[in-house]
């Protein structure tokens, strides 16, 4: 019975993205980048129409289960994106679908211009680090070169989605 238990699958297929081309974002090297992953794996400044157009698709499809501000967050409301990050922020789900799906939400969020959502996005990014992740680069592509600036930021956005 404990085998049974211990072989069931993590992630439920429910949400798994379909791999058709409106969900994955071909790079220059020729590999697939799954467009849940695009907040993690590109840095601000090479986001076009595509990527843009292939979130918008993931996220009207996205129906994550238990997440709240969801449905605010999908209305364009950013303080109820970076209250879901926030929630998210403990480093045993960095690697999660469900992460990656409220973290592609603040993404879109950033990229319309939200400031609170780009520190956000710095701040979790950096918290990759635990993962034996090198994303310097990244971090620095959304808020800047300096670590404290975007510790002190992320304390200031907990804070605010917190009050």
């Amino acid at each position: 019975m404990a085998n049974a238990i211990l072989a069931f699958p993590r992630r439920s297929t429910r949400f798994e993205p379909d791999n058709t081309t409106s969900h994955r974002r071909t790079v220059a090297n020729h590999t697939a980048i799954p467009t849940h992953q695009l907040w993690r794996r590109l840095p601000a400044d090479a986001f076009g129409e595509t990527e843009r157009s292939a979130l918008q698709v993931l996220l009207a499809a996205a129906r994550p289960f238990g997440v709240e501000h969801w449905r605010e967050a999908l209305a364009g409301d950013d303080a109820a994106a970076v209250a879901m990050a926030l929630k998210l922020a403990g480093i045993d789900v960095l690697d999660t679908y469900r992460h990656d799906l409220v973290l592609s939400m603040l993404l879109w969020h950033a990229l319309q211009g939200s400031a609170a959502a780009k520190t956000t996005l710095a701040f979790t990014l950096d918290r990759r680090r635990y993962l034996g992740e090198d994303v310097e680069t990244l971090t620095r592509s959304w808020r800047g070169p300096s670590r404290a600036e975007i510790r002190r930021a992320g304390l200031q956005a907990l804070m605010e989605a917190l009050s």
